[in-house]
Protein backbone atom coordinates (compact mmCIF):
# COMPACT_ATOMS: atom_id res chain seq x y z
CA UNK A 1 0.00 0.00 0.00
CA UNK A 2 1.15 3.05 -1.27
CA UNK A 3 0.60 6.28 1.58
CA UNK A 4 -2.65 7.42 2.09
CA UNK A 5 -3.22 11.05 0.39
CA UNK A 6 -6.87 11.40 2.01
CA UNK A 7 -8.45 9.63 5.06
CA UNK A 8 -11.96 8.92 6.40
CA UNK A 9 -12.31 7.98 10.24
CA UNK A 10 -15.04 6.00 11.00
CA UNK A 11 -16.14 4.74 14.42
CA UNK A 12 -18.57 1.93 13.69
CA UNK A 13 -19.83 1.27 16.96
CA UNK A 14 -20.82 4.73 16.89
CA UNK A 15 -21.81 5.76 13.38
CA UNK A 16 -23.95 1.70 13.41
CA UNK A 17 -25.69 2.56 16.76
CA UNK A 18 -29.91 2.45 16.63
CA UNK A 19 -30.49 4.55 19.47
CA UNK A 20 -34.44 4.46 19.27
CA UNK A 21 -33.72 0.57 19.41
CA UNK A 22 -30.88 -0.15 21.29
CA UNK A 23 -29.27 -2.02 18.42
CA UNK A 24 -26.71 -2.32 16.24
CA UNK A 25 -26.63 -2.22 12.21
CA UNK A 26 -24.83 -4.40 10.21
CA UNK A 27 -21.14 -3.05 9.11
CA UNK A 28 -21.91 -4.19 5.70
CA UNK A 29 -24.53 -0.96 5.67
CA UNK A 30 -20.86 0.98 5.69
CA UNK A 31 -20.98 0.30 2.07
CA UNK A 32 -23.52 2.97 1.41
CA UNK A 33 -20.84 5.48 1.84
CA UNK A 34 -18.49 4.39 -0.80
CA UNK A 35 -20.19 7.44 -3.30
CA UNK A 36 -19.96 9.90 -0.32
CA UNK A 37 -16.15 9.02 0.30
CA UNK A 38 -15.59 9.07 -3.73
CA UNK A 39 -17.20 12.45 -3.79
CA UNK A 40 -14.56 13.84 -0.94
CA UNK A 41 -11.85 11.94 -2.77
CA UNK A 42 -10.98 9.51 -0.29
CA UNK A 43 -8.45 7.03 -0.98
CA UNK A 44 -8.24 5.40 2.66
CA UNK A 45 -10.90 4.66 5.61
CA UNK A 46 -9.85 4.02 8.58
CA UNK A 47 -12.47 2.08 10.72
CA UNK A 48 -12.26 2.28 14.45
CA UNK A 49 -12.29 -0.67 16.34
CA UNK A 50 -14.60 -3.41 14.82
CA UNK A 51 -13.75 -6.26 16.98
CA UNK A 52 -15.22 -8.02 20.37
CA UNK A 53 -15.14 -5.52 23.16
CA UNK A 54 -17.22 -4.85 26.82
CA UNK A 55 -18.54 -1.90 25.74
CA UNK A 56 -16.51 0.85 23.49
CA UNK A 57 -14.05 -0.86 21.36
CA UNK A 58 -10.57 -0.60 22.89
CA UNK A 59 -11.78 -2.62 25.73
CA UNK A 60 -11.07 -5.74 23.53
CA UNK A 61 -12.18 -9.25 24.37
CA UNK A 62 -11.40 -10.98 21.14
CA UNK A 63 -8.91 -9.87 18.42
CA UNK A 64 -9.96 -12.73 16.30
CA UNK A 65 -14.20 -12.20 16.14
CA UNK A 66 -15.71 -9.23 14.68
CA UNK A 67 -17.49 -7.68 17.37
CA UNK A 68 -21.36 -9.53 17.05
CA UNK A 69 -22.77 -6.30 17.88
CA UNK A 70 -21.93 -5.28 14.35
CA UNK A 71 -21.82 -8.20 12.70
CA UNK A 72 -19.43 -11.03 11.30
CA UNK A 73 -16.45 -11.73 9.43
CA UNK A 74 -17.90 -12.26 6.60
CA UNK A 75 -19.53 -9.36 6.72
CA UNK A 76 -16.40 -7.27 7.36
CA UNK A 77 -14.77 -9.27 4.40
CA UNK A 78 -17.97 -8.05 2.35
CA UNK A 79 -17.49 -4.17 3.37
CA UNK A 80 -13.67 -4.34 2.72
CA UNK A 81 -13.59 -6.13 -0.92
CA UNK A 82 -16.17 -4.01 -1.96
CA UNK A 83 -13.95 -0.81 -0.81
CA UNK A 84 -10.95 -2.30 -2.61
CA UNK A 85 -13.70 -2.65 -5.95
CA UNK A 86 -13.66 1.14 -5.86
CA UNK A 87 -10.11 2.05 -5.17
CA UNK A 88 -10.45 3.11 -1.34
CA UNK A 89 -7.76 0.96 1.24
CA UNK A 90 -8.52 -0.19 4.88
CA UNK A 91 -6.71 0.49 7.85
CA UNK A 92 -7.96 -0.76 11.09
CA UNK A 93 -7.88 0.04 14.62
CA UNK A 94 -5.48 -2.49 16.26
CA UNK A 95 -5.92 -2.23 19.76
CA UNK A 96 -2.71 -4.25 21.12
CA UNK A 97 -1.14 -2.08 23.81
CA UNK A 98 -3.93 -3.08 26.45
CA UNK A 99 -7.14 -5.62 26.50
CA UNK A 100 -10.19 -5.91 28.85
CA UNK A 101 -10.65 -7.48 31.62
CA UNK A 102 -12.96 -10.09 30.11
CA UNK A 103 -10.01 -11.28 27.87
CA UNK A 104 -9.06 -15.27 27.74
CA UNK A 105 -5.55 -14.07 29.27
CA UNK A 106 -6.59 -11.42 31.68
CA UNK A 107 -9.75 -14.44 33.06
CA UNK A 108 -7.07 -16.98 33.33
CA UNK A 109 -5.23 -14.69 35.79
CA UNK A 110 -8.53 -14.43 37.58
CA UNK A 111 -9.37 -17.83 37.90
CA UNK A 112 -5.47 -19.63 38.69
CA UNK A 113 -3.75 -16.52 40.00
CA UNK A 114 0.05 -17.05 39.70
CA UNK A 115 0.19 -20.27 38.40
CA UNK A 116 -1.49 -18.75 35.42
CA UNK A 117 -0.04 -19.41 32.44
CA UNK A 118 -0.82 -15.88 31.21
CA UNK A 119 1.37 -14.25 34.24
CA UNK A 120 3.80 -12.96 32.12
CA UNK A 121 1.36 -11.30 29.37
CA UNK A 122 0.67 -8.20 31.55
CA UNK A 123 2.61 -5.30 33.46
CA UNK A 124 3.36 -5.32 36.90
CA UNK A 125 1.74 -7.94 38.67
CA UNK A 126 0.94 -7.14 42.08
CA UNK A 127 -0.79 -10.46 43.77
CA UNK A 128 -1.28 -8.65 47.26
CA UNK A 129 -2.86 -5.84 46.09
CA UNK A 130 -6.45 -6.26 45.37
CA UNK A 131 -7.81 -4.04 42.58
CA UNK A 132 -10.59 -1.58 42.27
CA UNK A 133 -12.53 -3.94 39.99
CA UNK A 134 -12.82 -6.85 42.58
CA UNK A 135 -9.89 -8.83 41.61
CA UNK A 136 -7.73 -10.07 43.85
CA UNK A 137 -4.79 -8.72 42.34
CA UNK A 138 -3.73 -5.91 40.44
CA UNK A 139 -2.33 -5.10 36.86
CA UNK A 140 -1.28 -2.11 35.72
CA UNK A 141 -3.65 -0.26 33.45
CA UNK A 142 -3.47 2.15 30.55
CA UNK A 143 -3.57 5.89 31.34
CA UNK A 144 -4.56 4.55 35.28
CA UNK A 145 -7.75 2.44 34.02
CA UNK A 146 -7.74 -1.14 35.88
CA UNK A 147 -10.69 -1.95 33.61
CA UNK A 148 -7.87 -1.99 30.63
CA UNK A 149 -4.86 -4.04 31.99
CA UNK A 150 -1.68 -3.05 29.63
CA UNK A 151 0.06 -6.12 27.64
CA UNK A 152 3.94 -6.73 28.65
CA UNK A 153 5.28 -6.19 25.36
CA UNK A 154 8.79 -7.61 26.16
CA UNK A 155 6.85 -10.90 26.56
CA UNK A 156 7.86 -13.41 23.89
CA UNK A 157 4.13 -15.10 24.22
CA UNK A 158 2.41 -11.28 23.75
CA UNK A 159 4.69 -10.62 20.95
CA UNK A 160 3.63 -14.01 19.04
CA UNK A 161 0.50 -13.23 19.84
CA UNK A 162 -0.29 -9.88 18.51
CA UNK A 163 1.67 -10.86 15.09
CA UNK A 164 -0.58 -14.42 15.14
CA UNK A 165 -3.26 -11.52 14.88
CA UNK A 166 -1.84 -9.30 12.64
CA UNK A 167 -0.92 -12.11 9.97
CA UNK A 168 -4.69 -13.09 10.47
CA UNK A 169 -6.31 -9.91 9.88
CA UNK A 170 -3.78 -9.35 6.59
CA UNK A 171 -4.23 -13.03 5.03
CA UNK A 172 -8.13 -13.21 5.96
CA UNK A 173 -9.37 -9.78 5.77
CA UNK A 174 -6.90 -8.08 3.37
CA UNK A 175 -6.74 -4.94 5.35
CA UNK A 176 -3.86 -2.82 4.14
CA UNK A 177 -2.82 -1.17 7.17
CA UNK A 178 -3.30 -0.47 10.91
CA UNK A 179 -4.01 2.19 13.50
CA UNK A 180 -1.41 1.25 16.43
CA UNK A 181 -3.94 2.52 19.37
CA UNK A 182 -1.40 3.96 22.01
CA UNK A 183 1.59 3.61 20.64
CA UNK A 184 3.05 5.91 22.84
CA UNK A 185 3.37 3.72 25.64
CA UNK A 186 4.07 0.63 23.76
CA UNK A 187 7.52 -0.47 23.48
CA UNK A 188 9.12 0.73 20.24
CA UNK A 189 11.78 -2.12 19.67
CA UNK A 190 8.31 -4.29 19.54
CA UNK A 191 6.31 -1.68 17.17
CA UNK A 192 9.84 -1.82 15.01
CA UNK A 193 9.84 -6.08 15.00
CA UNK A 194 5.87 -5.54 13.87
CA UNK A 195 6.32 -2.89 11.52
CA UNK A 196 8.63 -5.55 9.99
CA UNK A 197 6.73 -8.45 10.42
CA UNK A 198 3.75 -7.21 8.64
CA UNK A 199 5.32 -5.70 5.21
CA UNK A 200 6.67 -9.23 5.12
CA UNK A 201 3.28 -10.28 5.07
CA UNK A 202 1.87 -8.05 2.50
CA UNK A 203 3.96 -5.60 0.88
CA UNK A 204 3.39 -1.79 1.37
CA UNK A 205 2.16 -2.36 4.68
CA UNK A 206 0.82 1.11 6.11
CA UNK A 207 1.36 1.19 10.01
CA UNK A 208 0.38 4.80 11.57
CA UNK A 209 0.68 4.95 15.78
CA UNK A 210 -1.42 7.12 17.99
CA UNK A 211 1.28 9.80 19.38
CA UNK A 212 -0.15 12.51 21.71
CA UNK A 213 3.11 13.12 23.49
CA UNK A 214 6.45 12.92 22.42
CA UNK A 215 8.86 13.44 19.62
CA UNK A 216 7.33 12.11 16.76
CA UNK A 217 10.16 11.51 15.22
CA UNK A 218 10.78 8.65 17.62
CA UNK A 219 7.98 6.75 16.39
CA UNK A 220 8.59 7.37 12.35
CA UNK A 221 12.25 6.01 12.81
CA UNK A 222 13.53 3.78 15.95
CA UNK A 223 9.69 2.23 15.50
CA UNK A 224 10.06 2.45 11.78
CA UNK A 225 6.13 3.33 11.54
CA UNK A 226 5.01 4.94 8.56
CA UNK A 227 3.00 7.54 9.94
CA UNK A 228 2.17 8.87 13.62
CA UNK A 229 -0.94 11.26 14.94
CA UNK A 230 -0.25 15.09 14.56
CA UNK A 231 -1.53 15.88 17.57
CA UNK A 232 1.02 19.35 18.12
CA UNK A 233 -0.46 20.68 14.72
CA UNK A 234 -3.91 19.72 15.54
CA UNK A 235 -3.83 21.76 18.61
CA UNK A 236 -1.86 24.35 17.43
CA UNK A 237 -4.40 24.87 14.23
CA UNK A 238 -7.44 25.43 16.22
CA UNK A 239 -5.69 27.77 18.76
CA UNK A 240 -4.17 29.79 16.79
CA UNK A 241 -7.22 30.40 15.14
CA UNK A 242 -9.37 30.94 18.53
CA UNK A 243 -6.02 33.05 20.34
CA UNK A 244 -5.74 35.58 16.91
CA UNK A 245 -2.13 33.92 17.61
CA UNK A 246 -1.13 32.57 13.62
CA UNK A 247 2.78 32.52 15.40
CA UNK A 248 1.65 29.26 16.77
CA UNK A 249 0.98 27.31 13.96
CA UNK A 250 3.53 28.58 12.59
CA UNK A 251 5.99 27.38 15.48
CA UNK A 252 4.97 23.91 14.66
CA UNK A 253 5.35 23.74 11.75
CA UNK A 254 8.65 25.21 11.38
CA UNK A 255 9.49 23.21 13.78
CA UNK A 256 7.97 19.73 12.33
CA UNK A 257 8.52 19.99 8.52
CA UNK A 258 10.91 23.15 8.09
CA UNK A 259 12.70 22.05 4.98
CA UNK A 260 16.40 22.51 6.64
CA UNK A 261 15.91 22.17 10.43
CA UNK A 262 12.51 20.15 10.54
CA UNK A 263 12.44 17.18 12.88
CA UNK A 264 9.86 15.04 10.55
CA UNK A 265 10.71 16.60 7.07
CA UNK A 266 10.21 14.39 4.54
CA UNK A 267 7.76 12.67 6.67
CA UNK A 268 3.82 12.10 6.56
CA UNK A 269 2.22 12.73 9.76
CA UNK A 270 -1.85 12.08 9.87
CA UNK A 271 -3.34 15.17 10.04
CA UNK A 272 -6.56 15.49 11.88
CA UNK A 273 -9.35 18.30 13.38
CA UNK A 274 -11.35 16.01 14.83
CA UNK A 275 -11.33 12.23 15.93
CA UNK A 276 -13.18 9.85 18.39
CA UNK A 277 -11.36 11.35 21.40
CA UNK A 278 -11.41 14.82 21.05
CA UNK A 279 -13.92 18.20 20.57
CA UNK A 280 -15.79 18.62 17.26
CA UNK A 281 -13.35 21.59 15.74
CA UNK A 282 -17.17 23.48 14.90
CA UNK A 283 -17.63 23.90 18.67
CA UNK A 284 -13.77 24.26 19.52
CA UNK A 285 -13.57 27.50 17.76
CA UNK A 286 -14.88 30.58 19.05
CA UNK A 287 -16.03 32.40 15.44
CA UNK A 288 -17.71 29.94 13.37
CA UNK A 289 -16.64 31.84 10.32
CA UNK A 290 -12.93 30.58 11.16
CA UNK A 291 -13.98 27.05 9.80
CA UNK A 292 -13.42 28.14 6.29
CA UNK A 293 -9.71 29.71 6.57
CA UNK A 294 -8.77 26.83 8.79
CA UNK A 295 -9.81 23.75 6.67
CA UNK A 296 -8.07 25.87 3.48
CA UNK A 297 -4.94 25.86 6.13
CA UNK A 298 -5.26 22.12 6.99
CA UNK A 299 -5.27 21.56 3.46
CA UNK A 300 -2.45 22.83 2.17
CA UNK A 301 0.13 21.35 5.00
CA UNK A 302 2.18 18.81 5.18
CA UNK A 303 1.34 15.39 5.66
CA UNK A 304 -2.03 13.17 5.01
CA UNK A 305 -5.73 15.04 6.18
CA UNK A 306 -8.03 12.90 7.63
CA UNK A 307 -11.58 13.69 8.04
CA UNK A 308 -13.52 12.24 10.73
CA UNK A 309 -17.62 11.18 10.30
CA UNK A 310 -19.37 14.09 10.32
CA UNK A 311 -16.62 17.01 10.33
CA UNK A 312 -18.04 17.25 7.04
CA UNK A 313 -21.41 18.04 8.24
CA UNK A 314 -20.62 20.49 10.51
CA UNK A 315 -21.50 18.34 13.53
CA UNK A 316 -20.93 19.47 17.06
CA UNK A 317 -19.98 17.81 20.44
CA UNK A 318 -18.18 18.72 23.77
CA UNK A 319 -15.92 16.32 24.92
CA UNK A 320 -16.77 15.51 28.85
CA UNK A 321 -18.72 12.50 28.95
CA UNK A 322 -17.45 9.51 30.27
CA UNK A 323 -17.89 7.46 27.55
CA UNK A 324 -17.03 9.71 25.01
CA UNK A 325 -20.46 8.69 22.99
CA UNK A 326 -21.36 11.95 22.02
CA UNK A 327 -18.30 12.31 20.16
CA UNK A 328 -18.96 9.26 18.18
CA UNK A 329 -22.30 9.93 16.88
CA UNK A 330 -25.53 7.36 15.32
CA UNK A 331 -25.97 8.34 11.54
CA UNK A 332 -28.97 6.16 10.18
CA UNK A 333 -27.73 6.80 6.69
CA UNK A 334 -24.92 9.19 4.21
CA UNK A 335 -25.72 12.01 4.01
CA UNK A 336 -27.71 11.89 7.33
CA UNK A 337 -31.12 13.24 7.58
CA UNK A 338 -30.26 16.55 9.67
CA UNK A 339 -27.16 18.40 8.38
CA UNK A 340 -26.21 21.30 10.42
CA UNK A 341 -23.82 23.04 8.13
CA UNK A 342 -24.89 22.40 4.51
CA UNK A 343 -22.16 24.27 2.41
CA UNK A 344 -18.86 22.34 4.47
CA UNK A 345 -19.26 19.29 2.25
CA UNK A 346 -18.76 21.35 -1.18
CA UNK A 347 -16.15 23.12 0.84
CA UNK A 348 -14.34 19.62 1.73
CA UNK A 349 -14.76 18.51 -1.72
CA UNK A 350 -12.98 21.90 -3.35
CA UNK A 351 -9.86 21.77 -0.92
CA UNK A 352 -9.54 17.87 -1.40
CA UNK A 353 -9.48 17.91 -4.97
CA UNK A 354 -7.21 20.64 -5.10
CA UNK A 355 -4.82 19.11 -2.67
CA UNK A 356 -4.87 16.25 -4.75
CA UNK A 357 -3.74 17.62 -8.37
CA UNK A 358 -0.66 18.54 -7.03
CA UNK A 359 1.99 16.79 -5.94
CA UNK A 360 3.74 19.27 -4.55
CA UNK A 361 0.79 19.68 -1.85
CA UNK A 362 0.63 16.11 -1.60
CA UNK A 363 4.30 15.19 -0.86
CA UNK A 364 6.55 18.85 -1.04
CA UNK A 365 8.01 20.44 1.77
CA UNK A 366 7.83 23.39 3.61
CA UNK A 367 9.31 27.14 4.15
CA UNK A 368 7.67 30.00 5.91
CA UNK A 369 7.16 33.02 4.31
CA UNK A 370 5.42 35.58 6.61
CA UNK A 371 3.46 34.81 9.75
CA UNK A 372 1.31 37.78 11.45
CA UNK A 373 -1.55 37.38 14.13
CA UNK A 374 -4.15 36.33 11.63
CA UNK A 375 -2.31 35.50 9.03
CA UNK A 376 0.51 33.21 7.27
CA UNK A 377 2.45 32.59 3.65
CA UNK A 378 4.76 29.87 3.05
CA UNK A 379 6.03 27.71 0.67
CA UNK A 380 5.19 23.81 -0.68
CA UNK A 381 8.59 23.06 -2.45
CA UNK A 382 9.03 19.68 -4.54
CA UNK A 383 10.89 18.60 -7.35
CA UNK A 384 8.55 19.49 -9.64
CA UNK A 385 8.13 22.74 -8.48
CA UNK A 386 7.15 25.20 -5.70
CA UNK A 387 3.48 26.76 -4.35
CA UNK A 388 2.99 29.57 -2.37
CA UNK A 389 0.42 29.26 -0.01
CA UNK A 390 -1.35 32.21 1.42
CA UNK A 391 -3.90 32.23 4.59
CA UNK A 392 -5.90 35.04 5.28
CA UNK A 393 -7.91 34.57 9.06
CA UNK A 394 -8.69 38.54 8.77
CA UNK A 395 -12.49 39.56 8.38
CA UNK A 396 -11.56 42.20 5.48
CA UNK A 397 -9.74 41.19 2.15
CA UNK A 398 -5.98 41.41 2.99
CA UNK A 399 -2.81 41.91 0.57
CA UNK A 400 -0.32 40.10 0.95
CA UNK A 401 3.35 41.24 -0.55
CA UNK A 402 5.72 38.49 -1.66
CA UNK A 403 9.55 38.69 -1.76
CA UNK A 404 10.56 37.54 -5.44
CA UNK A 405 14.01 37.39 -6.94
CA UNK A 406 12.99 36.08 -10.58
CA UNK A 407 11.73 40.30 -11.96
CA UNK A 408 10.52 37.94 -15.01
CA UNK A 409 8.56 35.34 -12.49
CA UNK A 410 4.58 34.98 -13.48
CA UNK A 411 2.56 33.81 -11.00
CA UNK A 412 -0.82 32.24 -10.82
CA UNK A 413 -4.07 31.42 -8.68
CA UNK A 414 -4.41 27.61 -8.89
CA UNK A 415 -7.87 27.86 -8.13
CA UNK A 416 -8.44 30.22 -10.75
CA UNK A 417 -5.44 30.36 -13.58
CA UNK A 418 -7.50 31.81 -16.47
CA UNK A 419 -8.28 35.26 -14.50
CA UNK A 420 -5.79 36.05 -11.78
CA UNK A 421 -2.41 36.53 -12.57
CA UNK A 422 0.90 38.03 -10.65
CA UNK A 423 3.92 39.86 -12.05
CA UNK A 424 7.00 41.69 -9.92
CA UNK A 425 6.89 44.57 -9.28
CA UNK A 426 10.04 46.12 -7.28
CA UNK A 427 11.06 42.62 -6.11
CA UNK A 428 7.43 41.79 -4.55
CA UNK A 429 4.28 40.20 -6.10
CA UNK A 430 0.93 41.85 -4.33
CA UNK A 431 -2.01 39.41 -3.94
CA UNK A 432 -5.07 40.28 -1.97
CA UNK A 433 -6.72 37.17 -0.56
CA UNK A 434 -10.62 37.34 0.22
CA UNK A 435 -11.43 37.21 4.45
CA UNK A 436 -11.66 34.24 5.58
CA UNK A 437 -9.66 32.16 2.83
CA UNK A 438 -6.65 31.40 0.95
CA UNK A 439 -5.08 31.24 -2.25
CA UNK A 440 -2.19 28.69 -3.73
CA UNK A 441 0.00 30.19 -6.39
CA UNK A 442 1.51 27.95 -8.92
CA UNK A 443 4.71 29.80 -11.35
CA UNK A 444 3.66 30.24 -14.85
CA UNK A 445 6.21 31.09 -16.50
CA UNK A 446 9.86 32.38 -15.29
CA UNK A 447 12.11 33.68 -18.24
Amino acid sequence: MKSPNHIYHLFPLGALYDKANHSYRSIREIESWIDHWKRLHIDTVLLGPVFESVSHGYDTVNWRRVDPRIGSSEDLQFLIHRLHENDIRVVLDAVWNHTSRKHFAYRDLQEKGMHSKYADWFRQIDWNKPNKCGDSFTVEGWNGFQELPQLNLNSSSVQQEIMDVASLWIESLDIDGVRLDAADVMDRSFLKKLSVFCRQKKEGFWLMGEVVFGNPRLWLEEAELDSVTGYEIYKSLWSSFNDSNFFEIAYSLKRLFDNQTGICKNKRLELFNENHDVSRIRSILKDPSDWYPLHFLFYMLPGIPSIYYGEEFGFQAIKGNQDDSNLRPSINSCPPEIIPEPYYLGVLEHLSGLRLSSPILIEGGYVELEVSPRRLAFKRTHASGELIVLINGEKNPTAFLINEKNPNAIWVDMTNPQENSYRVENGKIKVTVDANWGKVLKLQSSF
